[in-house]
């Protein structure tokens, strides 16, 4: 018996796994439905006797979420050396080459296992997202190879026997129409919240960019949410956003193009198979409507999966959109390439494909076992807990507010987004750092915490325009909107105050940084004056940001004055000088005196950013000053480094990015994870 187990942080390992299970039931292998790691338990991982793991990475090599339980037991240093000894198994890796730890957690899980007794029956395999296309291009011939090992050391059963039960179980729901449609609607139902889940409401958002910029280069916003009373969080966390799809879309959707009503209500239940565990569920257990279906559990705005094509030539009767159809399904280099061309490349959404292949009509229950499930996204939180809690001092919250008056690139947006009353309000003692009496905040318990949020548009080599789900869908939320999220630790915490802090930080980077750097300053203005003591000999910390052009871009550009007193401030805009382009590496370069002064100190350092290439050159970069101004040789300040990225005193909390056609790839949503 084969299972198939997987460690997913996006899905798309998950989405694999269920390929893998149902190529397996089709060559005859018996095989339940694929499970997370962290849904099995140790004792089952020893009776297990065949296991194929497919395994993304996260992070800094860092396993996912849904698989670190089971990996923290199976790296525990008392398990003895056999006792795997029974399971003979597979992994296939999901990574990119742009991260230094390429398919780390694929690898040491393959280590690990082995290390424990388990037999690897096949090679390991290590997509690369970096290939044009993609990681099936590693996991087609890895998978063939599998296979026929897998066909050698357990010989499957007759394929007849089972050809009837495969065909069945690649649906994954089952789905009951159990009111008409006029019965019931979801207008005004409360959002659906999983273990651990509250609903934010939106208290202020506004562009932190001038018009032009957000125009012709990108727009971030500052979206303020306002979290239930007993939800809390720290500096450096993460807040989990779960989008909703725009109401535009989903109407066409169900009602021109399924020819449905949203207003109809469905049971949804996932129809386990195989014999084994069945998967959970991406639906509640209480019947929902179309409209939720489409808004908030699948996503018809993703680029549908290989199967999603071969499903879909399964219900048409048109011959051209039938071959057509299932030469995007096929597995050949010149299907592949044609589907690069037609769907990768172009951004295209399983809508989209459905409007272009209008004759196929599957079944409602085929349709959502295909489809991507809504997958949330991870933002930094861009502010500290304490920063607007009630009770801090009217001055500090109008020096605070007070500069944006007059921050010449982004007033005049300001006023147009919030309005002149809004605006005065927020520059005068009723709104600001420590206080929750802003014109779009009430008074009443609850923390409240800011996102930094590049918002995504660009346009594909075919000149079609395409925007980011969930920023996008953050965008339009109008205030006092509800929003499904949830609190996860971060890769960054504050440090005591006596432990200096280096920040590398270009862009929407600066999201966990100006957490952290809110944290320090409320340390600072609380510290007895013992404790300030380096920052009055001038041995402040220090931050590199880094922007296109000051009346462009600057993020929080009136803020970091207030931090003067003990943050030593740089930054680099990369277009403002039409001689040479500025990054945050040239002002490390800069400052690289005050820079190793820091280290001598005990300094950690925090980089934050795109993960290609800005992190390796910051590397560069504080090698050379370690070089430059200490004397060492590149290999003893190399080694030196290295050493402070093994006691987490050198962090990177970085996050990739798909590669995209045209020049649009650097505008792509903050995951933080690959």
């Amino acid at each position: 018996y084969l299972h198939v187990l997987y460690g997913s942080q996006t899905g798309t390992a998950e989405e694999v796994a269920w390929d893998l299970v149902r190529e397996a039931r089709r060559r005859g292998h018996p095989c339940g439905d694929p499970l997370a790691l962290n849904d099995w338990t140790m004792q089952e991982l020893q009776d297990a006797r065949l296991a194929v793991f497919v395994v993304s990475t996260t992070g800094q090599g860092d396993p996912p979420v849904n698989m670190r339980k089971l990996w923290q037991e199976l790296v525990s240093s008392s398990l003895p050396e056999t006792l795997l000894g029974g399971l003979r198994f597979a992994v296939f890796g999901l990574g990119d080459t742009r991260y230094k730890e390429f398919n780390y957690a694929a690898r040491k899980l393959h280590a690990r296992l082995r290390r424990l007794g388990a037999e690897a029956f096949f090679r390991i395999g290590l997509g690369d997202d970096q290939h044009d296309f993609g990681f099936e291009q590693e996991l087609d011939p890895w998978a063939e190879g599998m296979w026929s090992a897998l066909a050698e050391l357990c010989p499957p059963s007759p394929a007849a026997e089972l050809a009837g039960a495969a065909a069945a179980e690649d649906c994954r729901y089952t789905v009951e129409f159990v009111l008409p449609p006029e019965a019931q609607g979801s207008a005004g139902r409360p959002l659906f919240l999983a273990e651990g889940d509250f609903e934010a409401t939106v208290s202020a958002s506004w562009s932190l960019c001038a018009e032009e910029h957000a125009k012709e280069v990108q727009d971030v916003w500052n979206v303020r949410l306002k979290a239930p009373p007993g939800r809390r969080f720290e500096a450096g966390d993460v807040c989990v956003v779960w989008p909703r799809t725009d109401p535009k879309l989903v109407r066409r959707f169900v009602v021109e193009t399924l020819e449905l009503e949203l207003g109809t209500s469905v049971l949804i239940r996932p129809r386990g198979g195989g014999g084994g565990g069945a998967a959970s569920s991406t639906f509640p257990e209480e019947p929902v409507t179309l409209e939720e279906v489409f808004t908030s559990y699948v996503d018809i705005s993703a680029v549908p999966s290989r199967y999603f094509f071969h499903m879909l030539s399964l219900y048409t009767a048109d011959e051209v959109h039938k071959k057509k159809l299932a030469e995007f399904a096929s597995r050949t280099l010149e299907a592949k390439d044609a589907l690069y061309e037609y769907c990768k490349r172009e951004r295209r959404s399983a809508a989209e494909v459905m409007w272009d292949f209008w004759t196929a009509r599957p079944p409602l229950a085929e349709l959502l076992s295909c489809l991507p499930p809504m997958r949330p996204r991870r933002y930094s939180i861009a502010s500290c807990p304490s920063w607007y809690e009630s009770g801090a001092a009217a001055e500090r919250r109008a020096a605070f507010w007070a500069p944006y008056a007059n921050f010449s690139p982004i007033t005049p947006r300001l006023v147009r987004l919030v309005g002149p009353a809004a605006l005065q309000a927020l520059c005068t003692s009723d709104a600001g750092p420590g206080d929750s009496g802003s014109p779009h905040m009430n008074g009443s318990a609850g923390c409240e915490l800011d996102l930094c949020v590049g918002i995504v548009r660009y346009t594909t080599r075919n000149a079609r325009d395409c925007v980011g789900l969930c920023s996008s869908f953050l965008e339009r939320m109008p205030l006092g909107a509800g929003i499904r999220c949830s609190f996860e630790r971060g890769e960054l915490a504050a440090p005591p105050l006596g432990v200096p802090l280096i920040f590398v930080c270009p862009g929407t980077g600066l999201s966990p940084c100006r957490s952290l750097v809110q944290e320090r300053h409320l340390q600072v203005s609380r510290a007895p004056p013992g404790q300030l003591a380096r920052f009055r000999a001038g041995l402040k910390d220090m931050i590199f940001l880094g922007f296109r052009h000051r009346a462009g871009d600057f993020l929080y550009g009136a803020e970091w004055p207030t931090f003067e007193s003990w943050l030593d401030v740089h930054i680099a805009f990369s277009r403002d000088d039409e001689e040479r382009k500025v990054y945050v590496q040239d002002r490390i370069d800069e400052q690289g005196a005050q820079v190793c002064a820091l280290l001598d100190a005990g300094a950690r350092i925090l980089v934050c950013g795109k993960a290609h290439p800005m992190p390796a050159q910051v590397f560069d970069s504080f090698t050379e000053a370690l070089q430059v101004h200490r004397g060492m040789t590149q290999e003893a300040a190399v080694a030196r480094l290295r050493e402070m990225q093994r006691a987490k005193a050198y962090i990177c909390d970085t996050w990739g990015y798909r590669r995209l056609p045209a020049a649009s790839a650097a505008c792509l949503e903050h995951p933080l994870l690959p």
